[in-house]
C-alpha cells in the first residue's frame, strides 16, 4: 500500500513540474469564458477527469472533493457567461430587426404604390442615381459619336497640314 501511495505523489509531482513549465490545463480555468479556445475545454475536461480518478476513501478525500467541487463550480460559472453573453448579443439582433421592419412598414404606409421592383430614394443623398438607364444610354451613344467626329476632325487636319507644309517648302512645281 505504502508503495502505491509512494507512485501516486510521484505521478502527482510530476504533473505539478509539467503545469507550471506550460501553464497547465489547470490554467484554463482562469481565463475569461471568451477566450477559450478548444484545447483549453479539453485541458479543462482532462483536469475534472483527473479529479473525479482522486476521489477514493483515503485521508486526501476532502481535499480532492472540495478542488473537484471548485473546478466544477468555475465551469459552470464559464458556461453561464457564455449562455448570458449569446442571450444579450440575440436580444439586440432582434431589437435591430424589429426597428427594421418597424422602419419598412413605415415606408410602405407613406407610400403604399411602392412595388417590390421599386425603390425609395433620399433626395438629400449626394450619391443618388440622378439619370434613367436609358438617358444614360443616349448620353454614352452621343460621346461616342462625337468622339468619332473628333477623330475623323483631326485626320483631315494632320492631312491638310501635311499638304501645307509641302506647297510652302516650295517642291510643289507646276
Amino acid at each position: 500500500m505504502e508503495r502505491g501511495r509512494d507512485g501516486e505523489e510521484e505521478l502527482e509531482e510530476e504533473d505539478e513540474d509539467e503545469e507550471e513549465e506550460d501553464g497547465g490545463p489547470e490554467s484554463a480555468l482562469e481565463k475569461s469564458p471568451f477566450q477559450l479556445t478548444a484545447a483549453d475545454v479539453y485541458d479543462i475536461s482532462s483536469v475534472v477527469g483527473r479529479d473525479l480518478l482522486q476521489l477514493r476513501a483515503g485521508p486526501q478525500l476532502p481535499a480532492a472533493r472540495a478542488r473537484l467541487q471548485f473546478r466544477i463550480v468555475r465551469v459552470l460559472e464559464m458556461l453561464e457567461a457564455l449562455v448570458s453573453e449569446s442571450s444579450v448579443a440575440e436580444e439586440q439582433l432582434r431589437r435591430e430587426r424589429d426597428s427594421l421592419r418597424r422602419e419598412l412598414e413605415q415606408l410602405r404606409s407613406t407610400n403604399p404604390s411602392l412595388g417590390p421592383d421599386q425603390m425609395v430614394i433620399d433626395l438629400t443623398d449626394p450619391n443618388r442615381p440622378r439619370f434613367t438607364l436609358q438617358e444614360l444610354r443616349d448620353v454614352l451613344q452621343e460621346r461616342n459619336q462625337l468622339k468619332a467626329q473628333l477623330l475623323v476632325v483631326q485626320e483631315e487636319l494632320q492631312t491638310n497640314t501635311a499638304t501645307n507644309k509641302y506647297f510652302m517648302s516650295g517642291k510643289f512645281i507646276r
